[in-house]
C-alpha cells in the first residue's frame, strides 16, 4: 500500500513538472524572472521530496539512518 502510494506521489510531481514546461512553451513571451525563480524552488522542492520517497524505499537507507539515530 505505501509503495503504491509512493508511486502515485512520483507520477504526480512527474506530472507537475510537465504541466509547468507546457505552461511556459505555450506562451509567446517569455517568463518573468521572478516567475522562473518561484519554479527553481518549487522544483527544488519536488526534488527533495523524490529523493525522500526513494531513500525511504531503500531498505540500506533506512538500516543507516536508524543505526545514526539511535
Amino acid at each position: 500500500m505505501k509503495t503504491l502510494r509512493d508511486g502515485e506521489l512520483l507520477q504526480r510531481f512527474r506530472l507537475c513538472r510537465a504541466d509547468m514546461v507546457d505552461a511556459l512553451s505555450a506562451s509567446e513571451r517569455p517568463p518573468h524572472p521572478r516567475t522562473l525563480r518561484e519554479l527553481a524552488d518549487l522544483q527544488l522542492v519536488i526534488m527533495a521530496t523524490e529523493a525522500a520517497i526513494s531513500d525511504k524505499s531503500d531498505s540500506y537507507f533506512l538500516q543507516r539512518f536508524e543505526e545514526q539515530a539511535a
